[in-house]
């Protein structure tokens, strides 16, 4: 199978296709077209995907860092499904809740954003959109799917750094807003129910790296 993966992209252009059908689609009649997701792709294709991708990560780190990596189109493309399969929190809930690919995606955004960084408080006027942002917003889309009403998962994301650097990606509005708004909801996902990160954006605010009004306008406000 992994041959298979790794030589013929049809394969993931066929799951692309289906995953977005069944997602997208509210229409009962296509629904019964295409049947349930689960029975039409088993769970354990897409985790086959997920380890696909970390034994792949590299690709994604340098493509979004300005390398030129032919392969690399596969890898982006599970990432794609994989970020379409992981908010189908009822369905596949084995890919939801599993932690080490989410480590891997927290992880490979940390990275990214260390060679290529973006920060909260910088001038919206000085970040250039590139390459990597629809990279980040699938990676960022990852996050907060796993991390929706899922505490240990929102640790994770704070153990790891990753609070941190979806906050930066807020700054990104007219210029690639899809960037920012995925962030948004990230961040809101992470700080649901769990003082912790909630103190971290407590903890930004007392050291006036951002304030109150920075995050009302972003849609957030965290009570000192």
């Amino acid at each position: 199978m992994f041959e298979i993966c790794k030589n013929d992209n049809l394969v993931f252009t066929l799951l692309e296709v289906l995953t977005e059908k069944v997602t997208t689609s509210s229409d009962p009649s296509k629904k019964q077209l295409f049947g349930e997701l689960e029975s039409a792709v088993p769970v354990t294709t897409f985790l086959f995907l997920a380890k696909l991708f970390a034994r792949n990560r590299q690709h994604i780190i340098d493509l979004a860092t300005g390398g030129v990596v032919p392969e690399g189109e596969v890898t982006v493309r599970i990432l794609h499904i994989l970020a379409n399969v992981t908010g189908l929190f009822e369905h596949y809930t084995r890919i939801t809740n599993n932690t080490p690919f989410l480590e891997c995606v927290v992880k490979i955004l940390n990275e990214i954003n260390t060679k290529q960084p973006i920060k909260f408080d910088q001038p919206k006027e000085e970040v250039t959109p590139d390459g990597s942002f629809a990279i980040r917003r699938e990676l960022i889309r990852v996050i907060t799917n796993m991390s929706c009403k899922n505490k240990p998962h929102q640790d994770k994301v704070r153990l790891l750094g990753g609070v941190h650097t979806v906050l930066n990606h807020c700054v990104v509005d007219q210029q690639n807003p899809y960037l920012s708004q995925w962030s948004l909801v990230a961040l809101r996902m992470l700080m649901d129910n769990n003082p912790e990160n909630q103190d971290i954006i407590r903890g930004l605010q007392n050291q006036n790296i951002v304030n109150n009004e920075d995050m009302k306008k972003l849609g957030i406000e965290v009570t000192k």
